[in-house]
């Protein structure tokens, strides 16, 4: 079971900082790590859905190659999220992740102790749990890029074509 995206009831979520230039009528237009010419810093939510959640952390810690992308939560509404390729409206967030994996990966633990201490707080024990242990798992994942164990680390940038030294 999956709960609602908290901000829109006006919960504290982790956001991370990202430069997003929009155009009149057209919406998003690019999004950048780094400083970008006519872009604003936007604090940008993080998912609530596990799989978007682990894919976010995994890209965060170096297990992953993938792309990070940004898109509106809502059509409604000015706020954005992060999230991964092929979600509807996602647009790719340019520039190097390194200067910002530590505190992404940090955030997307502290999302999922969010949602375990709000499934803990609706008396589902076990769900709160399974959630603590996800955020765990985030934590080790970090541990683990910090010790040289990341895909980025161990091929050198370079595609290692799936293995690990």
């Amino acid at each position: 079971m999956e709960i609602g995206h908290p901000a829109l009831g006006g919960g504290v979520w982790p956001v991370i900082a990202v430069r997003v230039r929009r155009e009149t009528g057209q919406g998003l237009r690019a999004e950048s790590w780094r400083p970008a010419p006519s872009a604003v810093l936007v604090d940008v939510l993080l998912p609530c859905t596990w799989p978007e959640l682990e894919g976010i952390a995994r890209i965060a810690v170096g297990e992953s190659r993938a792309r990070v992308y940004v898109r509106e939560l809502d059509a409604a509404g000015p706020l954005l999220v992060l999230c991964l390729r092929g979600a509807p409206g996602a647009v790719r967030v340019e520039g190097p992740l390194v200067p910002v994996a530590e505190p992404l990966a940090a955030r997307a633990r502290a999302a999922a102790l969010r949602v375990a201490a709000e499934h803990r707080a609706a008396g589902r024990t076990e769900q709160a749990q399974v959630w603590r242990a996800r955020a765990r798992q985030i934590l080790r994942a970090r541990r683990s890029a910090r010790r040289g164990r990341s895909v980025r680390t161990a091929s050198a940038g370079l595609p290692s074509l799936g293995h690990r030294p």
